[in-house]
């Protein structure tokens, strides 16, 4: 999948509050081809209101910019990445 958003000049990536070292062991075991950022102070999750109501951990949720930064899509959960690539396609 990450190859079809590359030949459309997108970046795939992840963001957690968990350190460096526990994404590089997590991506090994999941066999994840793209990166996860650490966000421990968690000022990113909370700007895109990703946050558990309870404020511990992360909501699993996909967005997708365009290049000028606007948000076309988002979505709790696994997202449609279908869709997302006609998003991208269309902006």
């Amino acid at each position: 999948m990450r190859t079809k958003f590359e030949k459309l000049n997108t970046v795939v990536f992840g963001i957690n509050f968990a350190s460096v070292t526990s994404h590089q062991n997590y991506c090994s075991k999941k066999g994840f081809n793209f990166p996860l950022l650490s966000d421990p102070d968690e000022k990113v999750i909370a700007q895109f209101e990703a946050q558990k109501p309870d404020g511990k951990g992360v909501l699993r949720t996909v967005y997708a910019l365009n290049p000028k930064g606007k948000v076309i899509y988002a979505e709790r959960g696994m997202g449609d990445f279908a869709e997302i690539i006609e998003l991208i396609k269309a902006s």
